[in-house]
């Protein structure tokens, strides 16, 4: 069912990517982007099989990868309105024996305020589908996947005429597949715009 709903996704977003072209003859306000990001990413509340695992370590002091990237695509398809796709790579938590390692692929709807030129403020949200590697004590290994709903914030900035710094900050709330997490990301990075 995953990998059915994670598809119809992908072509959603790749539809709605090819019609761009002919929407931004028509209209003039329509910017496509794709670009990638450097995010920091942070992990609390772990729990997984029902074992809180920051009751056996400090959940602030994870020995974690706690740098990691993403990459993303989407439409505005006016000033106000877009929708966007991305990959995202969370990083490595550890904490006493226990290895959390999620990544997942996200689709989402953007609603923005515009501050100039391919410059805007927005907020985002929608469904993310996520898997990870988890490993444990006395050999404990599984992989786990669901879905997630997540939401954030963020501003994307024109440097030049087709080029954005953007900087964002998200949070991805897992409670499914007996993991159960909150990790938030902050993240800077650049977008090319068409």
């Amino acid at each position: 069912m995953k990998k059915l709903t994670m598809s119809v996704a992908i072509a959603a977003l790749g539809s709605a990517m090819y019609g761009v072209p002919a929407y931004a003859d028509r209209e003039s306000d329509a910017d496509a982007f794709v670009g990638g990001a450097i995010s920091y990413s942070k992990l609390k509340n772990l729990s997984i099989g029902g074992e809180e695992i920051d009751e056996l370590g400090d959940a602030d002091e994870f020995d974690d990868d706690r740098t990691s990237w993403k990459g993303f695509a989407g439409v505005w398809l006016n000033d106000y309105v877009g929708i966007e796709g991305q990959y995202l790579n969370l990083g490595e938590y550890k904490e006493s024996g226990f290895k959390f390692d999620p990544s997942g692929l996200t689709a989402s709807v953007l609603l923005g305020l515009p501050a100039g030129d391919h410059t805007r403020v927005f907020v985002k949200g929608g469904q993310f589908w996520w898997d990870a590697d988890v490993k444990g004590p006395l050999g404990y290994s599984d992989e786990r996947e669901g879905t997630a709903m997540f939401y954030g914030v963020g501003t994307s900035i024109a440097v030049l005429d087709n080029l954005n710094l953007r900087l964002e900050y998200e949070r991805a709330d897992f409670d499914e597949d007996r993991v159960e997490a909150d990790v938030d990301f902050a993240s800077a990075g650049l977008s090319v715009m068409f």
